[in-house]
């Protein structure tokens, strides 16, 4: 006789695997009509410390039937899931799902949140200390002398964790800073560990984890940079850090999206100015106007921190006593 569903009672030793069974969920046909209810079902089980293959296929069954019936015949899919994560975790690649302990607790603030991500070096991105740095991949000489002085100055200083996407201009420079004062940084990636974009953060990945920091996708790992996955992926830049620090952007630049982003999780948004007549701040000058934190310098950046840190701390009194998603 047919089971129903995937087996429950007996699941074989790939059924065991949580981050493959969620690379199946997440490429389901219906999980993204019902993303916010699979969310909750996860974020339930992790609050009890139950999250697991079996009990997910339980809740399924339960709460989600049209999702656990059209599973029946993704077993040998499953396995193949299974079998290619294996293979990563042999090749040091580590992997969180959506409410388990070690995923960003940041990311539940977010409309979409990722359901799994995969990483290179260390979950530093619990650090509640953080800061993401965007800004142009062709920065003025003026922009990257300020992040040498001012922005190396408040790492030293503060010894935040930096958190950005490995572009060229803003981006390097952020993370070159960081490693250069021991700090660690979080390089998000618009593509698959296995293909990242660009080419160049090979070189970066012993540097950047020897500083006790981590490369960090939410994509499988062979997918291929595209041009929509990068505003895609800015909105994890956005979260992770406890304010977005914007060096410079010209007018419709994609890192003004990020800054947006930022605004919508509540979190605060610091420009370096530049001159009005100066094409490569002309964004940076809108975000000012419309209200954004002016900062011109490390003695700015430590001040702004140490508040936002402290309003962190206040606002987090409470929350998830309830159970509920924060979302």
């Amino acid at each position: 006789m047919k089971q129903e569903g995937l087996q429950i009672c007996r699941p074989s030793c790939f059924m065991n695997d949580l981050f493959a069974f969620s690379q199946l969920i997440k490429n389901h046909p219906f999980y993204k009509k019902h993303r916010d209810e699979v969310h909750q079902l996860y974020f339930r089980l992790g609050k009890c410390g139950s999250l697991n293959v079996e009990n997910l296929l339980k809740m399924f069954k339960e709460c989600l039937p049209v999702m656990f019936f059209t599973l029946d015949d993704s077993q040998k899919m499953l396995a193949q899931i299974a079998e290619e994560t294996l293979k990563r975790r042999l090749e040091g690649v580590q992997f969180v799902v959506y409410g388990e302990e070690l995923y960003p607790p940041s990311c539940y603030m977010m409309a979409d949140p990722p359901l799994t991500l995969s990483f290179l070096g260390s979950p530093v991105w619990l650090m509640e200390r953080s800061l993401s740095v965007v800004g142009s991949r062709e920065p003025s000489y003026e922009s990257l002398r300020w992040m040498e002085k001012e922005l190396a100055a408040f790492c030293e200083q503060e010894q935040p964790l930096i958190v950005s996407g490995g572009a060229r201009g803003v981006d390097q420079k952020a993370h070159a800073v960081a490693l250069r004062k021991n700090c660690s940084t979080v390089v998000v990636l618009p593509s698959g560990l296995g293909e990242m974009y660009p080419d160049s953060l090979k070189e970066w990945i012993h540097p950047v984890l020897d500083g006790g920091g981590c490369l960090l996708s939410e994509y499988d790992y062979g997918q291929k940079m595209h041009k929509h996955l990068f505003h895609h992926r800015n909105r994890l830049i956005a979260a992770l850090g406890a304010a977005t620090l914007l060096v410079e952007a010209r007018k419709r630049s994609g890192t003004l999206i990020t800054a947006n982003q930022a605004v919508q999780l509540g979190r605060s948004v610091w420009v370096v100015p530049g001159h009005p007549q100066d094409p490569h701040f002309g964004g940076s000058l809108d975000l000012l106007s419309e209200g954004a934190v002016m900062v011109r310098d490390a003695q700015d950046l430590s001040m702004f921190f140490h508040s936002e840190l402290i309003s962190e701390k206040m606002a987090s009194v409470g929350v998830g006593g309830s159970g509920d998603l924060p979302h």
